[in-house]
């Protein structure tokens, strides 16, 4: 019978609790169990679980197989590393010490990942803030360039104007000049009746 360790999904809907259990390959996730091993909470921001150790390496002595979900747990528990130093031949004081220097490894990686989340945080803060500033900046140009748009606008307006005056005077030349050559044209024909009279008296005094 091949024995694998894994985990059996219990709980509510989108609330799940996961218990740790010994089960043969052959059967389904949330079959009948041959040993419960311990349990595993993954809504705990913090790693929630607990592991019966004994049990655990037991059956890793015999042969069982354990998932990769479980293979995480015990990396992070350092059962993983406990079992490593055991099949290597280690002693078990040797052992003791090891996973006490483990252990304080992994609290300063874990105060160092926390510092970087909150610096990545500020850093995320302090761009979404150089990201506003430009913009309302951009706006206030935008107000204060309006008013100096608008001028040409009020000149264009009194453009017309101008050259409406400067159209209209040509016009009132052309109304003047066909005065004045109606008073040239009328000359000769006055002219003409004066040297007509002149003729007629001197043909009466003849």
């Amino acid at each position: 019978m091949a024995v694998k360790i894994r985990l059996k999904r219990m709980g509510r809907k989108s609330r799940p609790f996961y218990r740790m259990i010994a089960i043969d390959s052959r059967k389904r996730r949330e079959g009948r169990e041959i040993e419960r091993l311990g349990w595993y909470n993954p809504l705990n921001l913090d790693l929630s679980y607990s592991l019966d150790e004994e049990r655990v390496l037991y059956w890793l002595n015999e042969g069982a197989q354990p998932s990769e979900a479980v293979k995480g747990i015990f990396k992070r528990s350092g059962l993983s590393y406990k079992w490593h130093l055991m099949t290597t031949g280690v002693k078990e004081d040797k052992i003791k010490e090891l996973l006490s220097d483990w252990e304080e490894r992994q609290k300063n990686r874990e105060s160092l990942k926390l510092e970087k989340k909150k610096i990545k945080k500020i850093e995320a803060k302090s761009n979404e803030n150089l990201e506003e500033t430009p913009a309302e900046e951009a706006s206030a140009e935008e107000t204060d360039a309006a008013p100096a748009e608008e001028t040409p606008a009020e000149e264009a307006e009194a453009a017309p104007a101008e050259e409406t005056s400067v159209e209209e005077a040509p016009a009132e030349e052309a109304d003047a000049a066909p005065a004045e050559e109606t008073s040239v044209e009328e000359a000769p024909a006055e002219e003409i009746e004066a040297k007509k009279t002149k003729t007629k008296k001197k043909s009466e005094d003849k």
